[in-house]
């Protein structure tokens, strides 16, 4: 799925990306908040993305445009992914396999331990085997102590999409 997020809507930004979608945040571009919302319905219309806005003013302005638009009211991130999967018709899936990178939205590649030793701490390349590469920022990626919570955030949204 391709989604544009206002600027309200990073967290949820960063955890769509995760789950593997293009997502573009507009807190990333450094545009004007005078000129925010005009941009988001363009980019929306010429790139065909989802708008998602907790702006509810926007949300009423791209939907006069012909936008795919949802309006995401809560604040629990959990609560976010349940209303953009039930108003979008798509189950989102938290898969690092298929995941993209929650800083840039680039693509994440799978990338051989013996290819990044240099480029992880010490301690972090000796615990694990799996890593993944942003191929836009290069980040590097690994199963550390934040996996737990990933697994918990995916969980919790299983229970609550069904």
């Amino acid at each position: 799925m391709k989604f544009l997020t206002d600027g309200m809507l990073g967290k949820l930004s960063r955890w769509l990306r995760l789950a593997g979608c293009d997502v573009i945040y507009v807190g990333d571009l450094g545009i004007p908040a005078e000129n925010q919302d005009t941009f988001l319905i363009e980019k929306a219309k010429t790139e065909h993305r989802v708008l998602l806005t907790g702006d509810i003013i926007l949300y009423r302005r791209a939907t006069t445009k012909g936008i795919k638009v949802v309006f995401v009211g809560g604040r629990d991130v959990v609560k976010q992914l349940v209303e953009v999967s039930k108003r979008c018709g798509k189950r989102i899936w938290i898969d690092p396999k298929n995941s993209r990178c929650p800083v840039c939205n680039g693509v994440l590649i799978s990338t051989p331990k013996s290819e990044i030793k240099s480029k992880v701490p010490a301690t972090v390349f000796t615990k694990q085997d799996k890593f993944w590469l942003c191929t836009q920022c290069g980040k590097i990626y690994w199963q550390g102590k934040h996996w737990e919570s990933i697994l918990k955030m995916a969980t919790e949204y299983e229970r609550e999409i069904d």
